[in-house]
């Protein structure tokens, strides 16, 4: 694949992962579910120095559940999430996945914090599920 491209909702802010995503995950978490106004978040993980963008960003930092601290990236004009970071996993970045170009490189390859999630949400079994983020 070597890269992805995207954007948010008005186009203000675009970027390029200089790296194919580490992992794909499903996350079933409470703070995806507010966060995305979804069942679940759709996740690509990238090394944080090979995410590039263009446009102006605000931050919002939240303490997860985990003890760890989140820090979410929003376009200014339109408010659409982009990025993350996590305490927890340093120089890794989060992209959500509605914001990415090519839509057919979307291949999660697990479920994370199934524990929390919605009782109707019918999950991929070909998939390894995990109750919380594995280490």
């Amino acid at each position: 694949m070597a890269g992805f491209t995207g954007s948010c909702l008005c186009k203000a802010v675009t970027y390029k992962s200089n790296a194919d995503p580490l992992m794909i995950a499903n996350c079933h978490c409470e703070n995806c579910r507010r966060a995305t106004g979804s069942v679940f978040g759709t996740i690509l993980f990238v090394p944080e120095d090979q995410l590039q963008f263009d446009g102006e960003v605000t931050h919002f930092s939240h303490k997860a559940d985990s003890g760890n601290t989140m820090t979410k990236q929003f376009c200014i004009k339109c408010g659409a999430q982009l990025f993350g970071t996590n305490s927890g996993r340093p120089n890794v970045a989060g992209i959500r996945a509605g914001t990415v170009d090519d839509l057919n490189i979307i291949k999660p390859t697990m479920n994370v914090f199934t524990d929390s999630m919605v009782p109707s949400t019918q999950l991929d079994q070909d998939l390894p599920s995990s109750p919380k983020m594995p280490p």
